[in-house]
C-alpha cells in the first residue's frame, strides 16, 4: 500500500468513476484500475463494486476508503499549514448556498466584512446536491442548505453542524386579510393566489396540498419572491428561515404566518465542509458570523 493507492481510493469514491479520478489526477484510467486492483488482492478484500451508480464502494471498502480520508485529510492539513502565510495575504471566501439561505448568508455577510473588510467573498446559490457537490469537489470552502440529517450521513467526504431549523409558514403582505390568523391551514387557502418555491419541496407542496390553487409563479428567486408578495400579487408557501431578520419583515412589510395539517417535518439547517480541504480561518470566522446571526 503506498500513498498514490489511497489517493487513488479517494478520488474513485468521490467521482464514482476510474476514468473521471484519472482526469483529476492526471493519470490513466488502466493505471488507475491496476493499481486498486493490486491493493484489494494485497488487502485480500474487494473495495469497489461496479453498478449503474457507477463505482461504489463495498461495506468493507468504505472502512479502508474513511482509513484514507484520514491519511489524505492529514497530508493536506500538512501542506495547507506550510501554505497558510501565503493565502493570508491572498485571502478569499468561497461559500455555496442554497436560494433559501441566500439572505441568512448574505446578513451574516454583512457583519463579516464589517470584521474582515480585506478578504474577497464568493457565493454561489445553488440546489440542495449542488452544494454538497461543491464542497465534495473542493469547489468551496463552506455550504449552507436545509436537509435531513440522513442525508447527510450517507456522504463520506463531508462534515457537518446543526446551524437551526424552520417550519412551514405562508408569507404576506401588509394588507392582506390574513395578518390576523394566528395559524393557517390548507383549507383557509383555497381561494388565495399562491407564489411557490421552484424547487423539488415546493412543487411537492403545491402538489399534494394546493393541487386547486392558482399558482401564478414559481421561482427560485427570493428577491421576486419578496416584490410580489409586497406588491400583493399573491402570498408564498415557505419555510420561515427564508426570511429571518429580513428588513421588510421586520418594518412590516411582511408577515410570516404558521403553516398547520401539512405533514412536512420542520427543516433543520446545516453548515457543511469537506472533510478532506482544511477548514480555513477564513471560513471558521465566517461560521461564527453565521452561528451569531441564528441564535
Amino acid at each position: 500500500m503506498n500513498l498514490e493507492q489511497l489517493q487513488y481510493l479517494v478520488e474513485i469514491a468521490k467521482h464514482r468513476s476510474i476514468t473521471n479520478a484519472a482526469e483529476k489526477l492526471f493519470v490513466s484510467p488502466p493505471a488507475i484500475s491496476k493499481s486498486i486492483s493490486n491493493l484489494e488482492k494485497e488487502l485480500g478484500i474487494l473495495i469497489f463494486r461496479r453498478s449503474k451508480m457507477g463505482m461504489v464502494p463495498t461495506q468493507q471498502g468504505k472502512t479502508v476508503i474513511k482509513k484514507a480520508y484520514e491519511v489524505i485529510k492529514k497530508l493536506n492539513e500538512f501542506q495547507e499549514e506550510a501554505k497558510s502565510q501565503k493565502k493570508l495575504a491572498k485571502a478569499e471566501l468561497k461559500i455555496s448556498c442554497t436560494p433559501t439561505l441566500a439572505y441568512p448568508t448574505f446578513y451574516s455577510l454583512l457583519e463579516y466584512q464589517k470584521r474582515f473588510p480585506e478578504v474577497r467573498v464568493e457565493i454561489q446559490e445553488k440546489e440542495v446536491s449542488e452544494v454538497v457537490n461543491d464542497v465534495k469537489m473542493e469547489q468551496c470552502d463552506i455550504g449552507f442548505l436545509p436537509s435531513k440529517q440522513t442525508f447527510l450521513d450517507r456522504e463520506l467526504d463531508i462534515v457537518y453542524g446543526e446551524l437551526g431549523k424552520g417550519s412551514p409558514c405562508i408569507c404576506v403582505g401588509r394588507h392582506s386579510h390574513l395578518i390576523s390568523h394566528d395559524f393557517v391551514t390548507p383549507e383557509d387557502l383555497i381561494n388565495e393566489r399562491l407564489i411557490a418555491y421552484n424547487g423539488k419541496i415546493g412543487k411537492y407542496i403545491m402538489n399534494e396540498y394546493f393541487p386547486n390553487n392558482e399558482v401564478i409563479l414559481y421561482t427560485n428567486n427570493l428577491d421576486i419572491i419578496r416584490k410580489s408578495i409586497i406588491e400583493e400579487v399573491g402570498i408564498a408557501i415557505f419555510f420561515d428561515f427564508a426570511f429571518k431578520k429580513d428588513a421588510d419583515l421586520l418594518n412590516g412589510n411582511l408577515f410570516l404566518i404558521p403553516l398547520k395539517s401539512v405533514k412536512l417535518p420542520d427543516s433543520k439547517l446545516w453548515y457543511i465542509h469537506s472533510y478532506m480541504k482544511p477548514f480555513s480561518v477564513h471560513a471558521i470566522r465566517f461560521l461564527d458570523c453565521v452561528k451569531t446571526y441564528w441564535n
